[in-house]
């Protein structure tokens, strides 16, 4: 046995085996299932290391729904060794071995094609050959019974119908002989039938002289009572249909031969893809295992590293959790080169915290995922020896003890810096103190060679050890006293109280028995037992305040966190509200704007129209009076909306190129002081933004990206002194007197300015602004758009001339702007 081997008692007593069979039952072929059996426990970091991130990698295309696909592989090694001695195969070969080159062309397709979530997968299965040249003629040879179709050659087709018409031929020429008034006398029954492959029909012995033929057997139901007779009419078709039969049959055996000799040209292309359909099988199945195991890829550390130890949470031991045995499971931790002492009741899970270390390093060795919780780390031991059990030997004459003294021999021997090793009860079956002081010097002798130990006992002196040998440390199983019942959990850093009085009253002793036990006890190890379970219940009363304690703390958390996210929501939202406030009263400040505006021109036009001088002057000093209070007001207003405008975010928010706009994206205008919206990009430089209601082209570098959380200020009073205005300049404009023509000079009041917009703003500006004239009884307005290349004039000139309410639409004369105005009669 070589320094690596794991010897087969340690096998046996972890239950390895039974691990395996659980691995191989999760194959899909035969082969990945020895594999399975025979899987390698390496101690190579490299090799362990990346066979757990294939195992992951794979464990993740199921968790995806997308597992690797096996199809129907077979282990086809017996027909690639016939075929590469020059024999012939037969159909169910050939199609299991094109089935096998289809399952390496899919499963390399499947990895390829998800090669950056499976990278290790994918690499394993580029090397898979497609074989089409293999699998396509094979499969376009046979039907799914394996039997060769007519295609499979350009001759079998014209063969087999020229043999079933020799078939049909045949039957006919036999039906038409059994009327036949020669032969029909001499027949035992009327039917035909074949013997030797030829036509024949039954005649009666004692006739068989009266019918010329072939004779190919008589009947067994009695002695000589029919003879089938191949008659002489029939001989020549008889022979032709043989002679067809031997072409087709030679005809089937020259495709098998041609197709064979496909195989054997890929003999070695196959057998590569086989091996490697193998590994990725047995990879799978190691998925499959740890997913059913709910287990997570142990991280593997080698000395150098930090924290080189056992450290392995929430295990649980695997062949309880593949049988779906209750397994409470513990946290495992120990210093490589040290020793844990494991102690506390019979039944309460000693063996099983030592025999799940043990299985969990074998695990690692082999690759495979472990059932614990994520962060588990492991080192590769060379070697596992164990010692679990009564190995008593009747063959041998050796009692328990002797035995386990014949394997501390053997671990002394082989205990180094890699070896692991599992004692349980170690130097049980003598004198208790003797054996306690035995345990111990064999113990601090493999802690001298380095070796890693797990040893669980009753014995005080090895519990003692933790306490004054920095290589020792205690773990102890719980026992719940109120409930008399072990735990099975695994606690480390305490001793525990064997128990072994408790345990025996729950088990039906008699109390009788029990008390009389505790009075033999002495008051010193009395003194030790009761102390431990004091310890024991001190424990757990502190586990659980701390468990409790974290389970307030979570909800505290939890609901603090949820205070943040109520508090930010609100933030946003009432920053939303202020922004839109501030927005509308902007608006409704630029609509009194456009009001005043209005009033104004018309109250000039108004003006001129008045017949004498005298009541022209009264009317515009009162218009004007009424013009500067509210001009007043409009700036007021204006001046209350600066003030309260959202604070700016240019100090905080960074400047933006170009490059970094995008349609849709949010961005802080610094002209308006306010967040808009991309809208478009018109020109290098420049980009057109939607704040509020409005929407302007506005140069890149006044715009900015916005912040997170600003500040904003409240707004709800300002849009109502905006609207407050606007209803006081609709008032004024109603008390004034009307024109009898609004289509005069032009005027501030009776334009609209569109230059640089592009169409569709244009048009929407263009008919917010007529719904506005509309309203307030203008007769005509003017729009400036400018000369350029035309388009932005006649798409406006066009969608006005259908407009309702428009009565006319025309370009300005000289004297009011020329082409580049458009003047819109309103009726």
């Amino acid at each position: 046995m070589s320094a690596t081997d794991i010897d087969d008692k340690t096998r046996a007593d972890l239950g390895w085996q039974q691990l395996l069979d659980g691995l191989a039952a999760r194959c899909h072929t035969d082969r990945g299932a020895r594999a399975a059996q025979a899987i390698e426990l390496s101690i190579d970091v490299g090799f362990v290391r990346a066979r757990l991130s294939e195992i992951t990698e794979a464990r993740d295309l199921h968790d995806r729904a997308e597992p690797m696909p096996f199809g129907r592989i077979t282990d086809v090694e017996e027909a690639l060794e016939r075929a590469s001695k020059g024999g012939h195969l037969d159909g169910p070969s050939l199609r299991a071995i094109a089935a096998v080159a289809v399952a390496g062309r899919i499963l390399r397709k499947h990895l390829t094609t998800r090669a950056v979530r499976a990278p290790r997968l994918a690499g394993r299965a580029s090397v898979l050959h497609p074989l089409d040249d293999v699998s396509g003629p094979i499969d376009d040879s046979f039907d799914d019974a394996s039997v060769l179709l007519d295609r499979a050659s350009p001759a079998l087709g014209g063969l087999r119908r020229r043999l079933a018409a020799l078939h049909e031929e045949l039957s006919r020429r036999s039906r038409e002989l059994l009327d036949d008034t020669g032969i029909a006398p001499h027949l035992q029954d009327r039917f035909y039938t074949q013997r030797d492959e030829r036509y024949v029909l039954p005649i009666r012995a004692d006739a068989l002289h009266k019918v010329r033929g072939i004779v190919h057997g008589r009947s067994r139901g009695g002695v000589g009572q029919t003879v089938f007779v191949e008659p002489e009419e029939m001989v020549d078709l008889n022979n032709r249909l043989k002679l067809a039969e031997l072409e087709v049959a030679d005809e089937e055996r020259r495709i098998l031969g041609e197709l064979t000799l496909l195989v054997k040209d890929a003999v070695e292309p196959l057998r590569e893809n086989l091996t490697v359909l193998e590994a990725l099988d047995l990879i799978d199945a190691g998925a499959r295992l740890a997913a059913d195991m709910s287990a997570r890829e142990p991280t593997i550390v080698v000395p150098g590293d930090t924290n080189v130890q056992i450290d392995i949470r929430n295990a649980r031991h695997p062949l309880m959790v593949l049988s779906g045995v209750p397994c409470v499971a513990s946290d495992i931790v120990i210093a490589h080169g040290g020793t844990l002492v494991v102690s506390g009741p019979n039944a309460g899970g000693k063996t099983v915290a030592l025999k799940t270390v043990g299985l969990m390093v074998l695990m690692a060795r082999a690759g495979l995922h472990i059932p614990a919780q994520e962060g588990s780390s492991l080192p590769l031991f060379a070697r596992v020896l164990t010692d679990v059990g009564d190995d008593q030997s009747l063959e041998r004459n050796l009692s328990t003890f002797s035995a386990h003294v014949m394997h501390l021999n053997q671990f002394l021997e082989a205990a180094g810096p890699s070896t692991l090793i599992l004692l349980d009860e170690v130097a049980v079956g003598t004198d208790p103190e003797q054996g306690a002081a035995l345990a111990q010097a064999v113990l601090e002798q493999l802690a001298e060679r380095g070796a890693t130990v797990v040893v669980t006992t009753h014995y005080d002196r090895l519990k003692a050890l933790g306490a004054r040998d920095p290589r020792f440390a205690n773990a102890s199983v719980g026992f719940d006293l109120e409930r008399l019942a072990p735990t099975f959990k695994l606690h480390l850093g305490v001793p525990g109280a064997s128990g072994a009085i408790v345990v025996a009253k729950r088990l039906g002793l008699p109390l009788a028995i029990a008390r009389r036990a505790e009075e033999l006890l002495g008051s010193r190890e009395k003194g030790i037992e009761d102390l431990l379970r004091q310890v024991d219940g001190e424990r757990r009363r502190l586990a659980a305040a701390v468990e409790k304690a974290d389970a307030e703390r979570r909800i505290a958390e939890h609901e603090r966190q949820r205070a943040e996210l109520l508090a930010q929501d609100a933030t946003e939202r009432l920053r939303d509200a202020r922004k839109g406030a501030h927005d509308e009263a902007v608006a409704a400040l630029q609509r009194a704007r456009m009001d005043f505006d209005r009033v104004r021109g018309q109250l000039k036009v108004a003006s001129r129209d008045i017949a004498t001088a005298d009541a022209a002057k009264e009317v515009r000093h009162a218009s004007n009076q009424s013009l500067a209070t509210a001009g007043r007001a409009l700036d007021a207003a204006a001046e209350v909306v600066r003030t309260h405008a959202p604070k700016s975010e240019a100090a905080q928010g960074r400047a933006l190129e170009s490059s970094d706009l995008t349609i849709g994206a949010e961005v802080f205008v610094l002209k308006l002081n306010g967040r808009g919206t991309v809208l478009a990009l018109p020109s290098p430089g420049k980009a057109q933004v939607q704040v509020g209601a409005l929407k302007l082209v506005v140069p890149v570098e006044e715009l900015r990206a916005p912040t997170v959380g600003s500040k904003k200020a409240t707004g709800g009073d300002l849009r109502t002194k905006a609207e407050k205005l606007a209803a006081r300049l609709t008032l004024a404009e109603q008390h004034a007197p009307r024109a009898a023509s609004t289509t005069g000079a032009r005027t501030l009041g009776n334009t609209l300015d569109v230059r640089g917009e592009r169409v569709e703003e244009a048009v929407n500006l263009v008919e917010k602004y007529l719904d506005d004239a509309l309203r307030s009884g203008q007769d005509a307005f003017y729009i400036v758009h400018g000369v350029g290349t035309g388009a932005l004039r006649s798409a406006l000139r066009e969608h006005l001339t259908s407009y309702p309410g428009v009565s006319s639409v025309r370009g300005g004369d000289a004297g009011e702007g020329g082409d580049g105005v458009t003047v819109v009669s309103l009726g």
